[in-house]
């Protein structure tokens, strides 16, 4: 800041001072929003809360805890979760996953944002894979929760086979990434989703013949990278 040139009386200006320091000492501080750190273990820990939430509630009680009021579903045609998962989960025929295991674990670099990968079996024996994205919705006051606002998956005629260790990946948080917009195809409905820093993005599509895709990108640093795309066909 630079000084003004005038000449003051240090008398003059320091009651004012003290008195204007004493009064802003008095008054709370604003809380900034956290400041996290890529954590893959977060989201491993909150599957785990949402699977035991769901066997103690049930499977569409204990999912839509967790979800957030805009989180999308896909059974095969996109619905909103939210309402969909209270309003079937009494429906004939209708059942949640009893058992989700998570394979890879994909987070932006400002660890608000990630996605969970990997296997569900139903108790009746099916089997399929799922992903999953979480964000961190936070307050002003810097406090927040994790929610999940999409998850995409299908069945498998054998089990998505399982890694030695869970894998996990974080984007660079060298340099800026930026925002890529694309135009869908005409007739296929899409929608893209971005981490608050950009680093990893996601994009889905759904077509009329109600095959569908999604697409995870994360930022290297110098560009956006694919790591994970499903391809669900048409049913």
């Amino acid at each position: 800041m630079k000084k003004s040139a005038a000449a003051f009386s240090l008398p003059a200006l320091l009651l004012p001072a003290l008195l204007l320091s004493a009064c802003a000492s008095s008054q709370p501080r604003p809380r900034l929003p956290a400041t996290l750190d890529a954590n893959p273990s977060a989201l491993l820990a909150l599957e785990i809360a949402m699977a035991q939430r769901a066997a103690e509630k049930g499977g569409h009680d204990g999912y839509r805890e967790y979800a957030a009021p805009d989180a999308v579903l896909f059974v095969p045609e996109r619905v909103a979760a939210f309402a969909w998962l209270k309003d079937t989960k009494n429906a004939l025929g209708v059942t949640w996953p009893a058992r989700r295991d998570v394979y890879r674990v994909i987070m932006s670099c400002d660890g608000k944002s990630g996605v969970t990968h990997g296997a569900w079996k139903t108790p009746g024996g099916q089997h399929g894979y799922f992903t999953t994205v979480w964000q961190r919705y936070e307050k002003r006051d810097g406090t927040g929760k994790w929610l999940w606002t999409l998850t995409h998956d299908n069945r498998l005629q054998k089990p998505l086979k399982a890694p030695e260790f869970v894998q996990t990946e974080t984007a660079s948080c060298k340099g800026k990434a930026p925002a890529s917009i694309a135009a869908p195809p005409e007739g296929v409905e899409m929608k893209q989703g971005l981490s608050r820093d950009q680093s990893l993005s996601w994009t889905w599509q759904y077509r009329g013949d109600r095959s569908r895709s999604l697409e995870v990108k994360i930022w290297d640093g110098a560009k956006n990278i694919a790591v994970l795309k499903d391809e669900v066909a048409a049913k």
